[in-house]
């Protein structure tokens, strides 16, 4: 039963481009002091990336379905990377992948709007840019596609900073639930 802190993000994934590989998004919660949580589905396979074993948690087959990240630091920004590797298992490729956070639901409430804008994806390994969109992308380059078998990882950052853009929260509040969507794009 969630208490004290509770921020849920989903996580959500699916192609774009010739064909629809998969699409889900969901939220749970979690409890303890400015805790951070995902869940995670996805027909993409997702497994603990180089750091991601302490924060990570996985299902009978090894897959990711969860992120826990515990006692974030109140007016500070942490950088979490290489916690989830992302294996492209369909027979398509892809020119990159795009992840957005979002409030959870069709009305999201303004404090889950809020850490959505605190949030964003972070990759050690892969060239990152944002796209007209606003989402954060992974291999951004055009000579780069992810084809069937590749894998890249990714982190997060949460910035807690007020002022700081893009979001303007100095804690995590008592409850929240954010969408992470990440979209597999072939623009052919």
């Amino acid at each position: 039963m969630p208490t004290r802190r509770q921020t849920a993000l989903g996580l959500g994934s699916m192609a774009l481009g010739s064909a629809v590989v998969s699409s889900a998004s969901f939220f749970s919660g979690t409890a303890a002091a400015a805790d951070l949580r995902i869940v995670v589905t996805s027909e993409l396979t997702l497994t603990p990336g180089r750091t991601g074993e302490e924060y990570v948690g996985t299902d009978e087959d090894g897959e990711v379905n969860e992120i826990v990240i515990e006692k974030l630091n109140q007016r500070s920004i942490s950088r979490f990377e290489d916690l989830v590797e992302v294996t492209n298992n369909g027979d398509v490729p892809y020119d990159r992948l795009a992840f957005s956070f979002a409030g959870t639901g069709e009305d999201p409430d303004a404090q889950s709007v809020d850490v959505a804008e605190t949030l964003r994806v972070v990759s050690a390994d892969e060239s990152t840019e944002t796209d007209e969109r606003g989402r954060t992308t992974i291999l951004a380059d055009r000579n780069e596609t992810f084809e069937s078998g590749d894998a890249v990882t990714f982190g997060m950052v949460v910035n807690l900073i007020p002022g700081d853009p893009p979001g303007d929260l100095d804690e995590l509040p008592d409850e929240s639930a954010v969408t992470l969507e990440v979209a597999a794009i072939d623009e052919e």
